[in-house]
């Protein structure tokens, strides 16, 4: 019957049926019974961004920092899927910060990549690092730099990133932003020491990279920061 029910409290959790899990929890479902992939109600409400749910589930005791199978957690679900209710919420239930994917990215960088600027600085005061590589090399700060998101580049830099890290690429913050247009994120790594003239291991700069797309007042910038043909 147990079963059951655990499986009837996971698909509630996927189709934010608030009502269904208050029952089936009432029934005798358990709250952290692990479904397909050792995925969790919690996990499934997180991804869906159902904050009222996550919150029964974690009022009944669901196990904040369980992992599935792809090694995931309900908080690193909630920051892909880009709902920073529910990330506060797990974080304030003690959801662990730390943690990475298998791509070896930790919370900060998914949320930096979203551009979840409040989210950033709480993770940073609770000790996030604010330094730390994924697997092929990238920062928080090149992932927000990556996405355009000037106000969390910016904040980043005032909680120590360091601008000019490269990843295995020996791509840097500026040179992805300028590869892309982004001229108000180019114009900030810029206030904060970002190298104009750094190479990638193909040879090529921020402002060559600037230069294929055409990005003209991105090219400006560039030059009047001494970038060098």
């Amino acid at each position: 019957m147990n079963n059951s029910l655990n499986e009837k409290l996971i698909l509630a959790a996927i189709r934010g049926d608030d009502k269904a899990i208050v029952t089936l929890l009432t029934q005798g479902a358990q709250v952290n019974a692990p479904g397909r992939g050792n995925t969790t109600a919690l996990m499934m409400a997180a991804t869906e961004g159902y904050l009222s749910i996550v919150n029964t589930l974690l009022a009944n005791g669901a196990d904040v920092n369980v992992k599935n199978d792809a090694n995931y957690t309900a908080l690193m679900y909630a920051v892909e899927s880009n709902y920073a209710d529910v990330a506060m919420a797990l974080i304030t239930h003690g959801a662990d910060i730390h943690g990475r994917n298998r791509y070896g990215e930790t919370v900060l960088m998914s949320v930096a990549r979203k551009g979840r600027t409040e989210l950033v600085e709480m993770l940073i005061a609770k000790g996030a690092d604010v330094n730390a590589t994924n697997n092929i090399g990238d920062t928080a700060l090149y992932l927000a730099a990556d996405n355009g998101h000037t106000h969390t580049v910016e904040a980043l830099i005032r909680h120590g990133a360091t601008v000019n890290t490269s990843n295995l690429g020996g791509w840097t913050a500026l040179m992805t932003a300028a590869a892309k247009g982004y001229g108000t994120t180019v114009a900030a790594l810029l206030e904060n020491g970002a190298d104009v003239n750094a190479k990638n291991r193909w040879g090529s700069t921020a402002l060559k990279e600037a230069k294929k797309v055409v990005s003209s007042t991105t090219v400006e910038l560039l030059r009047k920061a001494g970038a060098l043909e």
